[in-house]
Protein backbone atom coordinates (compact mmCIF):
# COMPACT_ATOMS: atom_id res chain seq x y z
CA UNK A 1 0.00 0.00 0.00
CA UNK A 2 0.80 3.02 -0.72
CA UNK A 3 0.15 7.22 -0.09
CA UNK A 4 0.33 9.55 -2.93
CA UNK A 5 0.60 13.12 -2.09
CA UNK A 6 1.60 15.88 -4.51
CA UNK A 7 3.30 13.14 -6.67
CA UNK A 8 5.11 12.24 -3.90
CA UNK A 9 5.14 8.25 -2.48
CA UNK A 10 4.73 7.45 0.35
CA UNK A 11 5.18 3.73 1.56
CA UNK A 12 3.64 1.64 4.13
CA UNK A 13 6.35 0.98 7.12
CA UNK A 14 7.06 -2.08 9.35
CA UNK A 15 7.82 -1.11 12.61
CA UNK A 16 10.85 -2.81 13.74
CA UNK A 17 8.76 -4.01 17.03
CA UNK A 18 6.10 -3.43 19.62
CA UNK A 19 8.24 -1.14 21.11
CA UNK A 20 8.96 1.29 18.53
CA UNK A 21 5.05 1.10 17.16
CA UNK A 22 4.06 1.94 21.20
CA UNK A 23 6.67 4.73 21.55
CA UNK A 24 4.47 6.34 18.63
CA UNK A 25 1.19 5.25 20.19
CA UNK A 26 1.90 7.08 23.88
CA UNK A 27 3.75 10.16 21.18
CA UNK A 28 0.01 10.29 19.70
CA UNK A 29 -1.72 9.66 22.57
CA UNK A 30 -4.01 12.69 22.81
CA UNK A 31 -5.09 11.82 19.32
CA UNK A 32 -5.89 8.42 19.56
CA UNK A 33 -7.31 8.59 23.11
CA UNK A 34 -9.01 12.43 22.96
CA UNK A 35 -7.13 15.60 24.67
CA UNK A 36 -8.45 14.54 27.80
CA UNK A 37 -7.01 11.76 28.50
CA UNK A 38 -4.48 10.85 31.04
CA UNK A 39 -1.95 8.05 30.32
CA UNK A 40 -0.10 6.15 32.53
CA UNK A 41 3.02 3.99 32.03
CA UNK A 42 3.17 0.29 32.67
CA UNK A 43 6.48 0.57 34.57
CA UNK A 44 5.04 3.39 37.23
CA UNK A 45 2.30 1.31 37.64
CA UNK A 46 4.05 -1.79 38.21
CA UNK A 47 6.40 -0.23 40.76
CA UNK A 48 3.53 1.74 42.79
CA UNK A 49 0.66 -0.51 42.39
CA UNK A 50 2.87 -3.63 43.45
CA UNK A 51 1.19 -6.13 41.12
CA UNK A 52 2.86 -7.68 37.51
CA UNK A 53 1.67 -6.36 34.60
CA UNK A 54 2.45 -6.77 30.98
CA UNK A 55 -0.15 -4.40 29.63
CA UNK A 56 1.11 -1.34 28.06
CA UNK A 57 -0.18 1.41 29.76
CA UNK A 58 -3.27 2.81 31.33
CA UNK A 59 -5.50 5.59 29.85
CA UNK A 60 -7.68 7.59 32.28
CA UNK A 61 -10.67 9.51 29.37
CA UNK A 62 -12.01 12.36 31.22
CA UNK A 63 -14.45 13.13 28.69
CA UNK A 64 -16.27 9.29 28.91
CA UNK A 65 -15.23 8.69 31.69
CA UNK A 66 -13.70 5.53 30.90
CA UNK A 67 -10.24 3.71 31.51
CA UNK A 68 -8.81 1.58 28.95
CA UNK A 69 -5.55 -0.80 29.12
CA UNK A 70 -3.46 -0.32 26.26
CA UNK A 71 -2.23 -3.52 24.93
CA UNK A 72 0.11 -2.90 21.76
CA UNK A 73 0.43 -5.69 19.13
CA UNK A 74 2.12 -6.85 15.77
CA UNK A 75 0.49 -8.48 14.13
CA UNK A 76 2.90 -11.29 12.90
CA UNK A 77 2.88 -11.83 16.51
CA UNK A 78 1.23 -15.01 18.48
CA UNK A 79 -2.14 -12.49 19.95
CA UNK A 80 -2.91 -16.18 21.89
CA UNK A 81 0.13 -16.02 23.48
CA UNK A 82 0.68 -12.56 24.26
CA UNK A 83 -2.94 -10.92 24.86
CA UNK A 84 -5.24 -13.94 26.27
CA UNK A 85 -2.72 -14.54 29.26
CA UNK A 86 -2.25 -11.53 30.12
CA UNK A 87 -6.08 -10.28 30.06
CA UNK A 88 -6.63 -13.14 31.79
CA UNK A 89 -4.19 -12.41 34.42
CA UNK A 90 -5.51 -9.26 35.34
CA UNK A 91 -9.34 -10.45 35.29
CA UNK A 92 -8.24 -12.75 38.14
CA UNK A 93 -6.67 -9.71 40.07
CA UNK A 94 -9.28 -7.23 39.31
CA UNK A 95 -12.14 -8.93 41.04
CA UNK A 96 -10.39 -8.70 44.29
CA UNK A 97 -10.94 -5.69 46.07
CA UNK A 98 -7.63 -5.09 46.93
CA UNK A 99 -6.16 -4.86 43.66
CA UNK A 100 -8.83 -2.43 42.41
CA UNK A 101 -7.91 0.17 45.46
CA UNK A 102 -4.42 -0.46 44.35
CA UNK A 103 -4.91 0.94 41.04
CA UNK A 104 -7.13 3.70 42.29
CA UNK A 105 -4.39 5.00 44.87
CA UNK A 106 -1.72 4.63 42.09
CA UNK A 107 -2.98 6.51 39.56
CA UNK A 108 -4.20 9.28 42.28
CA UNK A 109 -0.44 8.95 43.51
CA UNK A 110 1.00 9.94 39.63
CA UNK A 111 -1.77 12.40 39.18
CA UNK A 112 -0.90 14.47 42.55
CA UNK A 113 2.57 14.03 41.17
CA UNK A 114 2.36 15.88 37.99
CA UNK A 115 1.30 19.01 37.46
CA UNK A 116 -0.26 19.13 33.71
CA UNK A 117 -2.75 15.84 35.13
CA UNK A 118 -3.26 17.83 38.23
CA UNK A 119 -4.62 21.38 35.90
CA UNK A 120 -6.55 18.79 34.00
CA UNK A 121 -8.89 17.29 36.37
CA UNK A 122 -9.12 20.75 38.26
CA UNK A 123 -9.92 21.80 34.54
CA UNK A 124 -12.85 19.49 34.81
CA UNK A 125 -14.23 20.55 38.14
CA UNK A 126 -13.29 17.03 39.63
CA UNK A 127 -13.01 18.30 43.55
CA UNK A 128 -12.58 14.78 45.06
CA UNK A 129 -9.91 13.18 42.37
CA UNK A 130 -9.29 10.00 44.65
CA UNK A 131 -13.24 9.81 44.59
CA UNK A 132 -13.81 9.76 40.95
CA UNK A 133 -10.67 7.66 40.42
CA UNK A 134 -12.00 4.88 42.59
CA UNK A 135 -15.33 4.69 40.66
CA UNK A 136 -13.96 4.88 37.53
CA UNK A 137 -11.97 2.24 38.14
CA UNK A 138 -14.92 -0.19 40.10
CA UNK A 139 -16.28 0.28 36.39
CA UNK A 140 -14.84 -2.52 33.76
CA UNK A 141 -12.04 -1.04 31.71
CA UNK A 142 -12.22 -1.26 28.10
CA UNK A 143 -9.28 -3.05 26.13
CA UNK A 144 -7.52 -0.90 23.67
CA UNK A 145 -5.54 -2.71 20.94
CA UNK A 146 -4.02 -1.01 18.82
CA UNK A 147 -1.83 -3.46 15.98
CA UNK A 148 -0.34 -2.47 12.53
CA UNK A 149 -2.75 -4.58 10.59
CA UNK A 150 -5.98 -6.77 11.57
CA UNK A 151 -4.72 -10.32 12.19
CA UNK A 152 -6.99 -13.69 11.11
CA UNK A 153 -8.15 -14.75 14.07
CA UNK A 154 -8.53 -11.12 16.29
CA UNK A 155 -12.23 -11.12 16.27
CA UNK A 156 -12.22 -14.73 18.03
CA UNK A 157 -9.49 -13.36 20.56
CA UNK A 158 -11.52 -10.23 20.89
CA UNK A 159 -14.60 -12.51 22.09
CA UNK A 160 -13.24 -14.48 24.31
CA UNK A 161 -11.72 -11.58 26.77
CA UNK A 162 -13.38 -10.94 29.84
CA UNK A 163 -13.41 -7.04 29.55
CA UNK A 164 -15.13 -5.37 26.61
CA UNK A 165 -12.56 -4.76 23.65
CA UNK A 166 -11.71 -1.91 21.16
CA UNK A 167 -9.01 -2.24 18.09
CA UNK A 168 -7.97 0.18 16.04
CA UNK A 169 -5.39 -0.19 13.00
CA UNK A 170 -2.49 2.03 13.49
CA UNK A 171 -0.29 2.56 10.31
CA UNK A 172 2.85 4.38 9.67
CA UNK A 173 3.90 6.00 6.08
CA UNK A 174 7.49 6.85 5.50
CA UNK A 175 8.21 8.99 2.19
CA UNK A 176 9.90 7.20 -0.09
CA UNK A 177 13.76 7.99 -0.42
CA UNK A 178 13.42 9.91 3.22
CA UNK A 179 12.38 7.42 5.74
CA UNK A 180 11.19 7.97 9.04
CA UNK A 181 11.90 11.76 9.17
CA UNK A 182 8.93 12.33 7.29
CA UNK A 183 5.83 10.40 7.46
CA UNK A 184 2.27 10.13 8.13
CA UNK A 185 0.43 7.75 10.80
CA UNK A 186 -3.13 6.78 9.71
CA UNK A 187 -5.40 5.45 12.47
CA UNK A 188 -9.61 6.27 13.69
CA UNK A 189 -9.50 7.50 17.38
CA UNK A 190 -10.87 5.20 20.10
CA UNK A 191 -12.83 8.46 21.02
CA UNK A 192 -15.45 10.04 18.21
CA UNK A 193 -18.74 11.97 18.02
CA UNK A 194 -21.41 10.60 21.20
CA UNK A 195 -23.05 7.71 19.63
CA UNK A 196 -26.49 8.01 18.28
CA UNK A 197 -28.97 7.31 20.78
CA UNK A 198 -31.27 4.06 20.49
CA UNK A 199 -34.97 5.00 19.57
CA UNK A 200 -35.63 2.45 22.52
CA UNK A 201 -34.03 3.42 24.61
CA UNK A 202 -35.34 6.96 24.27
CA UNK A 203 -39.27 5.44 24.41
CA UNK A 204 -38.37 4.08 27.61
CA UNK A 205 -37.46 7.03 29.06
CA UNK A 206 -40.19 8.95 27.84
CA UNK A 207 -42.62 6.18 29.17
CA UNK A 208 -40.85 5.95 32.72
CA UNK A 209 -41.10 10.04 33.01
CA UNK A 210 -45.04 9.91 32.42
CA UNK A 211 -45.51 7.09 34.99
CA UNK A 212 -43.67 8.59 36.99
CA UNK A 213 -45.09 12.08 36.80
CA UNK A 214 -48.69 10.15 37.27
CA UNK A 215 -50.09 8.95 33.91
CA UNK A 216 -51.21 5.41 34.16
CA UNK A 217 -48.77 3.28 32.29
CA UNK A 218 -52.28 2.81 29.57
CA UNK A 219 -52.43 6.49 28.78
CA UNK A 220 -48.44 6.23 29.28
CA UNK A 221 -47.95 4.02 26.19
CA UNK A 222 -50.72 5.84 24.02
CA UNK A 223 -48.94 9.37 24.45
CA UNK A 224 -45.61 7.64 23.90
CA UNK A 225 -47.09 5.74 21.03
CA UNK A 226 -48.17 8.88 19.32
CA UNK A 227 -45.36 11.09 19.74
CA UNK A 228 -42.99 8.75 18.27
CA UNK A 229 -45.78 8.05 15.26
CA UNK A 230 -45.82 3.94 16.01
CA UNK A 231 -48.26 1.73 17.28
CA UNK A 232 -48.68 1.21 20.88
CA UNK A 233 -47.24 -2.85 20.73
CA UNK A 234 -43.54 -1.26 19.69
CA UNK A 235 -44.03 0.81 23.15
CA UNK A 236 -44.80 -2.04 25.30
CA UNK A 237 -42.23 -4.01 23.27
CA UNK A 238 -39.67 -1.65 24.07
CA UNK A 239 -40.36 -1.65 28.00
CA UNK A 240 -40.52 -5.21 28.18
CA UNK A 241 -39.64 -7.82 25.67
CA UNK A 242 -36.19 -6.12 24.83
CA UNK A 243 -35.57 -5.60 28.41
CA UNK A 244 -36.54 -8.89 29.61
CA UNK A 245 -38.93 -7.47 31.56
CA UNK A 246 -42.63 -8.36 31.89
CA UNK A 247 -45.18 -5.83 32.39
CA UNK A 248 -45.32 -6.04 35.99
CA UNK A 249 -41.76 -6.23 35.89
CA UNK A 250 -41.16 -2.93 34.41
CA UNK A 251 -43.93 -0.98 36.66
CA UNK A 252 -42.00 -2.26 39.62
CA UNK A 253 -38.49 -1.19 38.25
CA UNK A 254 -40.01 2.05 37.57
CA UNK A 255 -40.70 3.34 40.98
CA UNK A 256 -37.29 2.48 42.02
CA UNK A 257 -35.22 4.92 40.77
CA UNK A 258 -31.77 3.28 41.66
CA UNK A 259 -32.32 0.56 40.59
CA UNK A 260 -33.82 1.49 36.86
CA UNK A 261 -31.03 3.30 36.37
CA UNK A 262 -28.57 0.85 36.98
CA UNK A 263 -30.57 -1.68 35.33
CA UNK A 264 -30.84 0.64 31.91
CA UNK A 265 -27.09 1.46 32.59
CA UNK A 266 -26.16 -1.83 31.84
CA UNK A 267 -28.50 -2.40 28.65
CA UNK A 268 -27.10 0.73 27.32
CA UNK A 269 -23.71 1.35 28.14
CA UNK A 270 -22.84 4.37 25.61
CA UNK A 271 -25.37 6.55 27.25
CA UNK A 272 -25.36 6.31 30.72
CA UNK A 273 -24.79 10.19 30.72
CA UNK A 274 -28.63 10.91 29.20
CA UNK A 275 -29.80 7.80 31.36
CA UNK A 276 -28.86 10.19 34.61
CA UNK A 277 -29.56 13.10 33.35
CA UNK A 278 -33.36 11.87 32.44
CA UNK A 279 -34.08 10.02 35.23
CA UNK A 280 -32.60 13.13 37.86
Amino acid sequence: MILLKDGVKYNLYSYTSEEELGDMIVEHCKEIFGKNSLYFDPQSMKTRAGFETRSDGLIVSLDESKWYILEVELAEHSLHKHVVPQITKFHIAYRQPETRKKIADTLFHLIKDDPNKTMLLRAFKIEDAYKHLTELIDSKPIIAIVIDQKAPDLDDICASLPFPTQVREFKTFTRENVGLGVHIHQFEPFIGPPPEVPKSLLKILAVTRLIREGTPHTKAFQLVSEQFNVGQPAIRDACTRRLGLSTKQFLKLVQDKPRLTTFLQEKYPDCKSLIDERLT
